[in-house]
């Protein structure tokens, strides 16, 4: 009997040992699959930022204005593009606050600057001033983030780290070298100038009280209502990775598969309304096999099944086997471009990869339109006699000041381009003039 016992015991060690160590081996190979996602976004956030500096340092010994809109439009894109990279590494954002917010602002200063550009009119001489000294912010942030990149690569260091350790509040944080550099580097980005432009992105529009309620939601609430967003069925295990308290408070939740083919989701959850705020799959992206029309029907289809109603496309932009859809909401049948979703699909297999509704959640609430003071005759009259006018809507845009403004949208075409005309439906007034530009990859709207 006691032999039997023995046996026993000895075959259930035996299991729980072989168990274990499969536990063991899962784990090292998620983490490992983890610090590769996060090399990859780190080292592709640094190109960024040494693509920014280069082409600041054109722009300033550039003199056509057509050669200055494309590096200005390629500058906002890499801004935007390493924003969100920054914001996807495990980084306690209180840490890299200025970091983000120096390229959100040189990215919507190149937009405003390509603009003024498209109109003929040459940069300033403090415009010029102001570039030369974000050049040599944008040079500092990108040796820092080289040297950093060698420290990481030659001292073995792993950026997955700062994710096991987001949940434990380190009372020395100066001794993780990681952490250590990003607040140096935040430290000195403190300095850099504040940036007043014209723009609907300008920064004290985002200074407006937010407009999300709801009751507050328990961290045991997030993984359900992640799930339910994803709608895959697919098995996860989730865990929670930090909070973050700025200007939309949320949960930061990583999802990971139980199948390990799969790979794993990463999502923002607001604190109030279990809303959420992004979500992106790091999956690699392979060649496109459906078309771009194709992708937005899933798009659309997506955000009608997460009770996303009204949405409109109202841009788009392809690149690197995926596609990104800009929606904006309609009420009374006028499209409101504050209340902005993004939606990312890839083009492979038709799968949503990304998602992103700070400007909805942030601004979405019922609104009273009132009827226009002026018709949509009166509106077009003001246009240049010279444009001819193919399509009109009634839209609200934001103002530099943040407020909503109810205007005519004319598409109309001069000599060969397009623009878009905004005319204040109130005032008769010219509020804003865009040019849409076709490229490659979408269409760019400047």
């Amino acid at each position: 009997m006691k032999n039997s016992l023995v046996v026993v015991l000895l075959l259930a060690l035996i299991v729980t040992g072989l168990w274990g160590y499969t536990q063991y081996q899962q784990n090292k190979e998620h983490n490992i699959f983890l610090e590769n996602q996060f090399q990859r976004m780190f080292h592709d956030m640094v190109v960024d930022v040494e693509n920014i500096q280069v082409n600041l340092s054109k722009v300033m010994i550039a003199s056509a204005p057509k050669q200055n809109v494309l590096l200005f439009s390629d500058i906002a894109n890499l801004c935007y593009d390493a924003q969100e990279k920054l914001t996807q590494l495990p980084i306690d954002h209180k840490n890299v606050s200025k970091t983000q917010k120096f390229l959100s602002q040189v990215g919507d200063l190149s937009i405003a600057l390509a603009r003024k550009n498209l109109e003929g009119k040459p940069l300033s001489l403090e415009e010029k001033e102001t570039l030369q000294q974000l050049h040599n912010y944008s040079n500092y942030l990108s040796q820092q983030f080289i040297s950093l990149q060698n420290s990481i690569a030659e001292n073995g260091m792993s950026i997955g780290e700062l994710r096991r350790k987001a949940n434990k509040k380190l009372k020395k944080p100066n001794e993780n070298m990681i952490t250590t550099s990003f607040l140096n580097i935040e430290e000195k980005m403190q300095e850099y100038p504040e940036l007043i432009y014209d723009g609907p992105f300008s920064e004290h529009i985002k200074k407006q009280k937010s407009k999300l309620n709801g009751r507050r939601i328990s961290k045991n609430e997030i993984k359900k209502i992640a799930e339910e967003f994803l709608g895959n069925k697919v098995e996860y295990k989730a865990d929670l990775i930090g909070e973050t308290n700025s200007r939309i408070p949320a949960y930061t939740i990583e999802l990971k598969p139980k199948e390990k083919e799969k790979s794993s989701v990463t999502m923002a959850i607001t604190k109030n309304g279990g809303y959420v705020l992004w979500m992106l799959n790091t999956r690699e992206i392979s060649e496109a096999k459906i078309s771009e029309k194709r992708g937005l029907e899933i798009a659309k289809d997506f955000l009608k099944k997460r009770g996303y109603k009204n949405m409109v496309p109202t841009y788009s932009e392809k690149y690197d086997g995926q596609m990104v859809i800009n929606f904006a909401c309609m009420q009374d049948n006028v499209i409101i471009y504050t209340d902005l979703i993004k939606v990312k699909v890839g083009l492979d297999n038709g799968e949503i990869v990304g998602f992103e509704a700070e400007g909805y959640l942030f601004n979405h609430h019922e609104r009273n339109i009132s009827k226009p003071k002026i018709n949509i005759q009166e509106a077009k009259d003001k246009i240049s006699i010279d444009a001819k006018v193919i399509d009109s809507k009634l839209v609200i845009i934001p103002n530099e000041g943040g407020k909503e403004i109810l205007c005519y949208e004319f598409k109309a075409n001069y000599k060969g381009d397009t623009f878009l005309i905004y005319i204040n439906a109130e005032t008769g007034e010219e509020q804003k003039i865009l040019q849409v530009i076709i490229k490659e990859n979408g269409v760019l709207m400047l």
